[in-house]
């Protein structure tokens, strides 16, 4: 199973688009195929994206191999021959757009239904229950069931009704998508790199039969499955219930191995109720695990290297138009930025560079130095007092500083310079 999606980076300047295609190993890892930048998201950049990932992965274009992605006719366009699904969450939020949140939430019940009858019963039950049911069914009804109802799904999904891996892996890059495309594409590789050789050691120096996910899984059916009872009809075919008989499960293994719990045929490992019957027939469930939950299939997975690259070995092509620069429409913003004392200087958020740290900026520190008794200016007070302005933001509005007499915590109406001042300054315009 193969998860396609793009998301956009954080590059303001340039911004642009990654595209991802990811798949899960045996232990539950997502693992990133391919990865692709391009600055739109449309038919052709899907189309070249696509191109690139079957001319990277033999095979790929079997209908043994399912796709999913949200919906995109490019993609399903280039790998005609594969099984295409829709990712349930924009399913869902579609509905939710339209017609609520409420018929949202129970469209993900219909997902996963077990059998035919029941889908039906619950597009009844929901035509009746919402007063737009009518409309909500009709829609319904417009998608392939094929594409996100699992009794009708043809190929094993792994309980994976999404397409979240590719939003994980946006998630674990959300650090990395900052960067501009050459730099971008340098740090998923290493990241990649450094995923691929940990994941091989730990697969290699494993002296488990099966992978830890697998393991634990399988390890949590043999403590309760001693609880069902087994009623074989024939060698391939039983009905696993509980003491009661209120959990009641049809048990199949020809031609491949089915359960009315539907978790053989998602997973493609034993279910409880498959243990269970190997049990009363004292045969190995290991037989009905898929080679992909061994260890050595996850070993054979990262068998081979990432070669490492530096940032120069990215050679620049004149085939490809390089991203234009965004720009901000409107006036530039103007951000105020505190200093040492007076009124704050205003600069445009383009030419003044945000910073974390704290600064020293001598022009916005005390006009003079204070001097002591020797004359020498005391180089504390003036590390203390004239700090940059992410120090005097910190301080509080307490430690600004009046522009006039340049003391901490004077006002207009309370300085005693100022009114000083107006006082000679009205005495000579009386005298003149």
């Amino acid at each position: 199973m193969i998860a396609m999606d793009a998301c956009h980076t954080k590059n303001k300047k340039y911004p642009t688009l990654l595209f991802l295609a990811t798949t899960v190993d045996g232990n539950n890892n997502i693992l990133v195929l391919v990865y692709g930048i391009a600055p739109v998201e449309d038919r052709e950049t899907w189309c070249w994206f696509v191109g690139n990932l079957k001319h990277a992965i033999h095979g790929l274009a079997s209908s043994n191999v399912l796709i999913v992605s949200n919906r995109q006719n490019a993609v399903a366009d280039e790998l005609p021959n594969n099984e295409h699904v829709h990712c349930t969450f924009h399913l869902r939020m579609n509905l939710k757009r339209h017609f609520g949140a409420q018929v949202s939430q129970y469209f993900h019940r219909l997902i996963y239904v077990e059998t035919k009858d029941i889908f039906e019963d619950a597009l009844k039950d929901l035509e009746e229950r919402f007063p737009n049911g009518k409309e909500v069914v009709q829609y319904i009804n417009g998608i392939d069931r094929t594409k996100f109802a699992r009794y009708a799904m043809k190929l094993p999904r792994y309980g994976r009704v999404t397409s979240n891996s590719v939003e994980c892996m946006n998630g674990a890059f959300l650090k990395l998508r900052v960067y501009a495309a050459r730099r971008l594409i340098f740090e998923v590789w290493t990241y990649m790199m450094r995923k691929f050789y940990k994941r091989r050691v730990a697969a290699e120096t494993s002296v488990e039969l099966l992978t830890k996910y697998a393991k634990d899984r399988l390890s949590e059916f043999e403590r309760e499955f001693g609880r069902y009872v087994t009623c074989n009809s024939d060698q391939n075919v039983a009905l696993v219930q509980t003491n009661g008989g209120v959990e009641q499960f049809v048990v199949n293994r020809l031609p491949r191995l089915f359960c009315t719990c539907f978790e053989p045929q998602e997973m493609l490992w034993p279910c409880i109720h498959v243990m269970s019957w190997c049990r009363s027939k004292r045969e190995d469930y290991l037989q009905f695990v898929d080679r992909i939950y061994f260890q050595k299939s996850l070993a054979a997975c990262y068998s081979q290297n990432i070669p490492p690259i530096t940032e120069h070995d990215l050679k620049v092509s004149i085939t490809y138009r390089a991203p234009e620069p965004a720009i901000r429409r409107g006036r530039a913003r103007m951000v105020r930025i505190p200093n040492g004392g007076g009124r704050g200087r205003r600069r445009t958020e383009y030419s003044y560079p945000v910073r974390d740290e704290p600064r020293f900026i001598p022009s916005q520190g005390p006009r003079s130095a204070p001097q002591t008794e020797a004359g020498v200016g005391t180089s504390t007070r003036v590390a203390e007092e004239g700090a940059g302005p992410s120090t005097q933001a910190a301080k509080g509005k307490g430690t600004r500083r009046y522009d006039v007499c340049r003391e901490v915590g004077h006002r207009r109406d309370t300085c005693p310079v100022r009114k000083q001042t107006e006082a000679l300054r009205a005495q000579y315009f009386q005298e003149n």
